[in-house]
């Protein structure tokens, strides 16, 4: 499956179509024939442009609302994330793609609809087409392996950041990797490393966000799931959100690599339940306990009876029976 680009012709129609222009002086000005500047048409429609057919020739009127790299780069304001852009309309899952090859570093991996999003331990993500954000990022820190768990926890800070300048809504980060709105899941992060001499060669960071989600898409998981504008009570601008969120992982990335975030103090503060009675469920192992908040290198921090334990994998619930997915 090859991802889809626009070439330089096919941006060259977008730009005189702004205009009403007939296919005839279109063919002349591209050098192409009036069957292949149909053809070209007929290509943009199927990418989600919409053009006015009339006497006086072709006229665009809405732009694509698809994540394409010709639609969001110019909306980008990093050095590193989405300089190899993919866009895919529909994968099996972004991640498998980051993992398939040796992509360069800071490639962003774009679908608008994943057959076989999943979620970690192979749960499914409900990825509902042209309304979310499901992507992956191909990083490769070189990071000693005790920072992988913070290194995990970046992501989802730069989500709840990113959520927050965007909307004014406050998100809290499910440990270890789950973003809330009021008490139910708005995103989901499955990082997926490749450990080579105690040292974190290759990440692939999945994302999945729900966007613009109505209430009709997201009725077999109400009660558990939300999405931005449902919390918004508005439509987000998927594009401008994209970009500001590769925006603020691009930054909190790097900070982190030079030891200039603390990331564990920051998601501490925004960690939800805290304070709280939850159960941990690890493995076939469920402890039930306060949520303290988290140890220096990120693990989750549980109070029973006046001890304390420490967690640096599991699921966190209200209830003993995990059910979120």
């Amino acid at each position: 499956m090859k991802p889809v680009k626009l070439d330089e012709t096919d941006i060259k129609v977008l730009e005189l179509t702004k205009q009403y222009i007939s296919g005839e002086k279109l063919a002349k000005i591209l050098g192409i024939s009036r069957a292949a500047v149909w053809k070209r048409i007929k290509k943009l429609e199927e990418l989600g442009y919409r053009f006015s057919h009339s006497k006086k020739g072709y006229l665009l009127k809405e732009t694509s609302p698809y994540l394409l790299e010709n639609e969001v780069k110019p909306l980008l304001n990093t050095q590193l994330l989405g300089n190899e852009y993919l866009w895919f309309k529909t994968v099996s899952s972004t991640n498998d793609i980051g993992k398939e090859k040796n992509f360069p570093e800071g490639t962003v991996i774009v679908a608008e609809e994943q057959t076989k999003g999943r979620g970690r331990k192979g749960r499914k993500w409900v990825s509902v087409a042209e309304k979310g954000l499901y992507f992956s990022i191909v990083l490769k820190p070189k990071l000693p392996i005790n920072k992988i768990l913070q290194h995990a926890l970046l992501f989802p800070l730069a989500i709840t950041k990113t959520i927050e300048e965007f909307t004014s809504i406050k998100p809290y980060v499910k440990w270890p990797n789950d973003i809330y709105i009021n008490g139910k899941k708005v995103s989901g992060v499955l990082i997926e490393t490749e450990i080579e001499n105690n040292e974190i060669k290759k990440a692939v960071v999945g994302i999945g966000i729900n966007v613009n989600l109505t209430k009709e898409e997201l009725e077999p998981v109400k009660e558990i799931a939300t999405s931005l504008a449902l919390e918004a009570g508005m439509p987000i601008d998927r594009k401008r959100f994209f970009a500001k969120l590769l925006k603020n992982l691009e930054n909190m990335y790097q900070d982190f690599i030079e030891n200039k975030l603390n990331v564990v103090k920051e998601v501490n503060e925004l960690l939800l339940w805290k304070g709280e009675k939850v159960f941990v469920i690890d493995e076939c192992k469920v402890v039930s306990g306060k949520i303290v908040g988290l140890n220096p290198v990120g693990g989750l921090v549980i109070e029973k009876n006046g001890k304390k334990e420490e967690f640096y994998t599991g699921d966190v619930s209200l209830r003993k029976q995990l059910s979120v997915n």
